[in-house]
């Protein structure tokens, strides 16, 4: 899963990579680089493996140990850790030993090693689970008194992906699913809409668990605007509404009222 979400980000990334300073993350031989949008490494180090930045930090190993890395290749903090993962609001999950907790982008502990699993953060909420059982922390509840963490209320629906027998499902504030898992892979929602993959086909859930569009895509990115950029089999760009409906371009009249005057 970690290989296939890593390059599922990059191919999305590298159409943009010419408008950003961001470095990416590719594969040369057996080790990790980062490289600019001119495809030149940018950092001296290699690595055994590395995620892409997100919030302006990436998680990387070397041997057995993680870490991070900021904008500019360097090391941030003194944390190690045996696993990190991808930033979200402010924090991202990481295992010390058999125990997962969360980590600032100071590279700090934010809530420190106490769960069997735990997952990224969306809208102050996040899937943790304990002993088995799945549940949902609330960044109120957890992070008071943490400085430079944002504590605004959780908002929106309150699912978050779970994971169960190596396959995927959403869960609701009681630790209850609300889909079983069936999916190989579930991403994070924008806009009331969840990215999902069955097989080597994407789709997108509603918030409920109820498939509103059919995995049929070879790839999706998350709404924007009301729209998701998709690239069907045939290697056909378009994009979907929130109905589900396939458009090659998106309505001139609501890209300039998403754009703003």
């Amino acid at each position: 899963m970690r290989i296939a979400i890593l390059f599922f980000i990059v191919s999305l990334a590298s159409g943009w990579a010419e408008e950003t300073a961001t470095p990416l993350p590719v594969r040369a031989e057996k080790k990790f680089v980062f490289i600019n949008g001119q495809g030149k490494p940018v950092f001296p180090s290699k690595f055994d493996w590395a995620w892409p930045y997100t919030e302006g930090r990436a998680g990387v190993r070397i041997g057995k140990e993680w870490f991070l890395l900021d904008g500019n290749g360097q090391r941030v903090g003194s944390g190690r850790y045996d696993w990190v993962g991808c930033f979200s609001e402010g924090m991202a999950p990481a295992r010390q030993a058999r125990q997962w907790g969360y980590v600032g982008r100071d590279g700090s502990w934010k809530i420190e090693p106490y769960f069997s699993d735990a997952r990224p953060f969306r809208e102050g909420v996040a899937a943790v689970q304990v002993g088995g059982n799945y549940s949902i922390v609330d960044k109120t509840d957890c992070f008071e008194g943490v400085a430079g963490v944002d504590l605004a209320p959780p908002s929106g629906d309150r699912v978050v992906p779970g994971s169960a027998g190596g396959k995927w499902g959403l869960i609701d504030n009681q630790g209850r699913y609300v889909r079983e898992p069936s999916l190989d892979e579930i991403l994070e929602a924008k806009e009331g809409r969840i990215p999902f993959r069955l097989g080597s086909a994407w789709g997108f859930l509603a918030l409920d668990g109820r498939v509103l569009v059919e995995a049929k895509y070879m790839k999706v990115a998350p709404f924007q605007g009301g729209w998701a950029p998709v690239i069907q089999f045939t290697g056909k760009n378009g994009f979907v509404n929130l109905q589900g409906q396939f458009a090659e371009h998106r309505p001139i009249q609501e890209l300039e009222t998403s754009s703003g005057p």
